[in-house]
């Protein structure tokens, strides 16, 4: 599953799922990210070092294609963004976790669209029917922006953590 798709500038951007292949770019791509992007997504009591320790990169990139779907959007040999569906098995409230991450450099040019568009489609072709949950900090306009374009639902809102909700059709 390999897709060529054109950025809001016009930009080639390659969709793929991740690999083995690809610890050290996602390592760079973490770092890289600015401290505002890196807490908008995991929050605030989390340490970053964490997700570049050999270990925690290993555990992203080796991802087992028939639950999980790991998706990276790359530019010029690096990873800009990335995308995450969690099969959600065990959950009562959802078949699957929904979740994007977008470098600085690359927010506002469509990467996150083009993530979660290529998320959905993949859901639906597993899923015939169920639900899907996605959470945002409350100061991620962007990110709420992106659920509501897709037809997530605003579930509820506690501790500065949004809870949406988007039922497979």
């Amino acid at each position: 599953m390999n897709i060529l798709r054109l950025d809001k500038t016009g930009a080639e951007v390659l969709l793929r799922p991740i690999c083995p292949l690809d610890e050290e770019m996602l390592r760079r791509f973490y770092l890289e990210l600015s401290e505002k992007t890196f807490r908008s997504f995991y929050g605030y009591c989390t340490d970053r070092n964490i997700f570049v320790r050999k270990e925690k990169l290993s555990q992203e990139c080796h991802v087992d294609l028939e639950k999980d779907l790991r998706l990276v959007a790359i530019r010029d040999n690096e990873i800009i963004g990335l995308g995450m569906l969690l099969d959600m098995d065990s959950f009562a409230e959802a078949n699957y976790e929904i979740g994007h991450l977008i470098s600085d450099e690359y927010q506002g040019r469509g990467i996150g669209s083009l993530l979660m568009e290529s998320m959905l489609v993949y859901a639906k072709e597993h899923s015939t029917k169920g639900k899907i949950v996605a959470y945002t900090h409350t100061m991620n306009i962007g990110a709420k922006r992106l659920l509501q374009k897709f037809d997530f639902v605003l579930k509820n809102t506690e501790y500065g953590e949004m809870t949406w909700i988007y039922t497979i059709r």
